[in-house]
């Protein structure tokens, strides 16, 4: 991959949020990003080849980064949070053993052999639509 086209990465990356700025339009950044990601992709002009490497390592970091700014935000030290810390915890193993089974189930209908993928994505996807809605009830 060369500069070039690192270049027209992060430039489509910046279409979601342009288009979540008008407050009218209400489009979540997310629409912007795959939209980008469809019309420079292999179903639009093929622009981008999704088995190069670096998308794979821009992958890695992005979640490594998600992962950090998670893990920044939680309240360590509040009392109300240590109170809830184990039945927290309890769910939390109900979800990734209810993902880790989906996960075998689906990679063996399927037949891709990818059970521990689809278990994380099944698993962090969850928590990716839950935490937005706990931290705006407060």
């Amino acid at each position: 991959m060369d500069f070039a086209v690192l270049a027209v990465i992060i430039l489509a990356g910046l279409v979601g949020p342009l288009l979540a700025l008008p407050m009218g339009w209400h489009v979540p950044v997310v629409v912007g990003e795959l939209l980008m990601g469809i019309i420079l992709g292999r179903t639009g002009l093929g622009y981008l080849d999704a088995s190069d490497d670096t998308f794979s390592f821009l992958a890695e970091v992005g979640f490594g980064l998600v992962m950090f700014v998670v893990g920044t935000q939680v309240p360590v030290r509040d009392v109300s949070r240590q109170r809830s810390l184990g039945p927290g915890s309890a769910r939390a193993v109900l979800v990734g053993a209810g993902s880790a089974v989906l996960g075998v189930l689906l990679a063996a209908g399927l037949g891709t052999g990818h059970a521990a993928l689809y278990a994380v994505l099944m698993a962090s996807s969850s928590a990716a639509l839950i935490l937005p809605i706990i931290d705006s009830l407060g």
